[in-house]
C-alpha cells in the first residue's frame, strides 16, 4: 500500500553576498486638495475608521464614501449612516395587515407594505424588530407615488426625507410599473447617492413580463434581463458573499450558511456583487443555471448588489417573509443608505475577509509507550487591504468633488486552531477552535494508522485551508522536518548542509529511494554536466541552474545495510524512482546528504525551494510453504515524505 504525505518547510539560501535594494516615490495630494481623509483600522472591532475634513465652508456639504478592497477592480459607494429611513413604495392589492410597532403605533396597511411590519413590529429576536429600531419607514402606494413623486420624495424646501427606496413586496409587483415621471425622479434620487432595493419582478423586460418604466433603472443593479422568461430558484438560499450586508446589523452567516425563505425565484442575470444565490435543488421544473455572453453574469442570484442599488427577489410569494429573509432585508437596507453629513464614519464594511495561511506542520512526538502525541504546527494570519476616497457634494451648487485615494489595511490577528485527528485523509475541521497554542496533544487513536488535520482560525472567523498529516504506525521512521542549505562564493566551503539523519524504529529493514527532487521556485535545475568547469560560470549561466543532488554520506559503520548507489541523485538528470539504499532494523540509523554544483558569479542574493521527495518501503521475509522450504521478499510500500528545501 503506498501512502504519500508531503511536509512543507520553509528556509532562507543565502546565493550572494549583497543585496540590491530599491524605493518607491510616494504620492502627494494637491496643495489645492480642500477635502482629506483618513484610515485607521482597528483590529478588535473588525472595522477602519474614517474621518475626514473639508476646508471648504462657503456651503454645507453632504458626503459619500467609496472604498475598494484588495479583491476587488471598482471602487464601490458604502454605507455612511448609523440609521436609515426608508420609503417602501408597494402596489395596490386586497389583503391587508394590522400590527404595533415598537413605539406603540398601531397601522393597517396592504400586505404588499409588509416592510414597515417586518421592521419596526417587536419579535422573539429584538424588541425593536428585525429593523433593530436603526431603519424607520413611510409607506406610499405606487398610484400616489406615480401622481406626485417629488411630495413624497422631498421636503418642502427641496430636500431628500429619504436614505433608501423600496419597491416591495408583491409577485411581478403586482403588475404595476412606474410611470414616465416617477421613473425620472426616480433616477434623480439614485444619481445623489441615495440607495433604492428593487424587489421581485421589478426590473424585468421579457415575453411575459414587462415593466418597461422599471426596466429603464435596471443598469443602477449591473442586472440584465433575459428575453425569454426563465426561472430559476427554491426555498433556500446560500450566503455567496462576505462582508457587512451578511454582518450588520444581523449576524446573518459566513460563506456556505444556508437561509431559509418563502418560494421565489430570479428572472434576470446578475453581474454585481452577488450576496446570496439560490441552494439547490432548484424548484422550478426545467430550472438551470445561466451566464451571459462570456461566461459573466449569473441568474442564480437571491440578492445582488451595486453600489448603492440592489435587487432581492422578496415578494414572490406575496408579503411572505421568513425570518431569515426579514434579517436579510434589514442588512440590505441599512447597507443602502450611504449619504451622511458627518465627518466620521466607522466602516463595518471594511472587515478583515482573508483566511491565514495554511498551516505548516513541522512534527508529530510520542510518549515513550505511544500513548500521547503531540503535533507541531504554525500559521500567519492575513491582512486585507483597502483603498477609500470621500467625495463631498455642495448643498447649495451641487459642486462635487473628492479626497486623494488612501490605503489602509486589517488583520484581527490569529484566534487558534481548529484540529481534528481522524482516520480519514480528507477532513475538514469545522472551524471550532481546539488549541490556541502552536501544538497540540492528544490520545493515541485506535488502529495502526491515522490523520491529523490542521486549520488556522482568526479572530473575524476566517478559516484557513487544511493541512493533513498521516501518522502510519506500521514503521516508525524519524526524519527531518526542515533542512536548509547555503550558497556563499566568498567562503572557503562555498556550499553547506547538514546532513538528513534517518532512524528506523520498526523491526523491518527500510528501503530508502528517491522519487522526486526539482526547484520548485527562484531558479531551474541543471543536469550535473552541464558545465565541464562550474567554477568559470558567468553571471548568467550562475543564475540560470544549480544541480542540486541527494546521496547516502556513509558507505560503512552506519545503519545502511545495503548501499544501492554511491553516487549523488541529481535533480536534472532524475528520470523515474531511484534506490539509495537499506537502512537497518530496530533503531539503526543512516544519514543522508545534500551535494550541489553551481556557480560563483552570482548578480544577487537569489531565495530558491526545491523539492524532495524520498520513499520508505519495508521488507519483510515470509515462509510462503513450509513444505517447499522456500523464502520469498515481499516488498510494501510505507510513504514517502516530501521535503521543501529554500
Amino acid at each position: 500500500m503506498r501512502q504519500s504525505f508531503r511536509r512543507l518547510l520553509l528556509v532562507p539560501l543565502l546565493a550572494a553576498s549583497f543585496l540590491l535594494s530599491g524605493f518607491s516615490p510616494s504620492a502627494t495630494a494637491s496643495a489645492a486638495s480642500v477635502l482629506s481623509l483618513t484610515a485607521t483600522s482597528n483590529p478588535s472591532g473588525n472595522y477602519v475608521a474614517l474621518n475626514w475634513t473639508n476646508s471648504d465652508k462657503s456651503q454645507p456639504y453632504s458626503y459619500m464614501l467609496y472604498s475598494k478592497s484588495a479583491h476587488e477592480s471598482t471602487f464601490q459607494s458604502i454605507p455612511a449612516k448609523d440609521h436609515a429611513k426608508v420609503l417602501n413604495i408597494y402596489p395596490v392589492v386586497a389583503p391587508i395587515v394590522s400590527f404595533t410597532t415598537w413605539e406603540g403605533k398601531n397601522y393597517t396597511l396592504p400586505k404588499s407594505a409588509s416592510l414597515k411590519m417586518w421592521m419596526e413590529t417587536p419579535n422573539e429576536y429584538d424588541s425593536k424588530g428585525y429593523g433593530k429600531g436603526l431603519i424607520s419607514v413611510d409607506t406610499v402606494s405606487i398610484s400616489d407615488f406615480n401622481a406626485s413623486p417629488d411630495a413624497y420624495l422631498k421636503n418642502a424646501d427641496g430636500s431628500y426625507k429619504y436614505d433608501v427606496l423600496y419597491f416591495g413586496a408583491w409577485d411581478a409587483f403586482a403588475s404595476q410599473d412606474l410611470s414616465a415621471a416617477a421613473e425620472t425622479k426616480t433616477d434623480a434620487f439614485i444619481k445623489t447617492g441615495r440607495g433604492v432595493l428593487f424587489g421581485h419582478d421589478t426590473m424585468v423586460d421579457n415575453d411575459q413580463i414587462s415593466m418597461p418604466n422599471f426596466f429603464k433603472l435596471v443598469h443602477y443593479c449591473n442586472i440584465q434581463t433575459i428575453p425569454h422568461y426563465t426561472v430559476l430558484g427554491s426555498a433556500q438560499i446560500k450566503v455567496a458573499k462576505k462582508g457587512l450586508l451578511t454582518n450588520y446589523p444581523w449576524k446573518i452567516g459566513d460563506v456556505g450558511t444556508v437561509l431559509n425563505v418563502p418560494l421565489s425565484h430570479s428572472n434576470q442575470l446578475a453581474f454585481g456583487d452577488v450576496w446570496m444565490t439560490y441552494q439547490q435543488p432548484y424548484t422550478y421544473p426545467n430550472s438551470t443555471a445561466a451566464t451571459g455572453s462570456g461566461g459573466q453574469g449569473t441568474n442564480t442570484f437571491y440578492l445582488t448588489s451595486w453600489s448603492n442599488c440592489a435587487m432581492i427577489q422578496t415578494g414572490h410569494s406575496n408579503g411572505e417573509a421568513t425570518p431569515d429573509e426579514q434579517r436579510v432585508t434589514a442588512n440590505t437596507l441599512f447597507y443602502l443608505a450611504q449619504i451622511t453629513t458627518d465627518t466620521s464614519w466607522n466602516d463595518h464594511k471594511g472587515q478583515d475577509l482573508d483566511a491565514p495561511d495554511e498551516p505548516t506542520i513541522s512534527g508529530v512526538t510520542h510518549n515513550s509507550n505511544r500513548t500521547q502525541y503531540t503535533v507541531q504546527y504554525s500559521s500567519q494570519d492575513n491582512a486585507t487591504g483597502y483603498q477609500y476616497y470621500v467625495e463631498a457634494t455642495g448643498q447649495n451648487d451641487g459642486a462635487k468633488y473628492d479626497s486623494p485615494v488612501i490605503s489602509t489595511s486589517l488583520k484581527t490577528g490569529m484566534k487558534g486552531y481548529s484540529i481534528v485527528v481522524d482516520s480519514k485523509p480528507n477532513t475538514v475541521p469545522d472551524g471550532s477552535i481546539t488549541a490556541t497554542s502552536d501544538s497540540y496533544t492528544f490520545s493515541r487513536p485506535s488502529g495502526s494508522s491515522f490523520y491529523i488535520h490542521v486549520a488556522a482560525v482568526d479572530k473575524a472567523g476566517n478559516i484557513s485551508s487544511v493541512a493533513h498529516y498521516p501518522v502510519d504506525e506500521l514503521v516508525s521512521m524519524t526524519h527531518p522536518v526542515s533542512i536548509s542549505y547555503a550558497i556563499d562564493p566568498n567562503s572557503n566551503m562555498p556550499f553547506t548542509t547538514p546532513d538528513i539523519p534517518i532512524t528506523n524504529h520498526s523491526t523491518f529493514p527500510v528501503k530508502v529511494s528517491v522519487v522526486g527532487l526539482k526547484a520548485t521556485s527562484g531558479i531551474g535545475d541543471a543536469a550535473p554536466t552541464s558545465y565541464s568547469d562550474w567554477n568559470r560560470l558567468t553571471a548568467a549561466q550562475t543564475g540560470s541552474g544549480i544541480a542540486l543532488g541527494v546521496r547516502i554520506k556513509e558507505t560503512s559503520g552506519s545503519g545502511w545495510t545495503v548501499i544501492n548507489r554511491a553516487v549523488p541523485v541529481y535533480a536534472g538528470d532524475l528520470m523515474s524512482e531511484v534506490p539509495l539504499g537499506t537502512l537497518g532494523a530496530n533503531g539503526a540509523s543512516g544519514n543522508l546528504a545534500l551535494t550541489a554544483k553551481f556557480g560563483l558569479a552570482w548578480a544577487n542574493a537569489r531565495t530558491v525551494s526545491h523539492e524532495l521527495t524520498l520513499d520508505f518501503t519495508i521488507r519483510i521475509k515470509q515462509i510462503i510453504l513450509k513444505i517447499w522450504k522456500q523464502a520469498e521478499w515481499a516488498e510494501n510500500v510505507l510513504h514517502s515524505v516530501t521535503f521543501y528545501f529554500q
